[in-house]
């Protein structure tokens, strides 16, 4: 996209990993498998959908221009909770169609 959908996945990213697993201690989760096959231990929330399709959703704004910003993966699909205890059960936000599962599950470090 053009707009603001890379804008918007390093904003959510900076909210939510500020210190990108410095010292190895900070915002490291479970290892998780992405369904595009990424494989990480952080809490690189837009990280988890990149190239799949519906990425982001549109806003489109009073002066008719529409802006897309990235969808992002709720804290239950870092936790591995089944179900979701978000709100409907949701793994993503806003589309919640975008990510139904969890990852499955991976060894420390995604380690083969």
């Amino acid at each position: 996209m053009l707009d603001v959908d890379g804008l918007s996945h390093e904003i959510a990213e900076t909210y939510n990993d500020p210190f990108v697993a410095f010292g190895g201690v900070h915002d490291i989760t479970l290892s998780w498998l992405s369904p595009n096959g990424n494989c990480q231990d952080n809490l690189e929330v837009g990280d988890v959908i990149e190239g799949l399709p519906r990425q982001s959703f549109p806003i489109t704004m009073p002066n008719g221009f529409t802006y897309h910003a990235q969808n992002e993966p709720l804290l239950p699909w870092f936790e591995f909770q089944s179900p979701s205890t978000a709100l409907n059960g949701a793994y993503r936000y806003p589309d919640i169609t975008t990510l139904t599962a969890l990852s499955g599950p991976q060894k420390a470090g995604c380690a083969p």
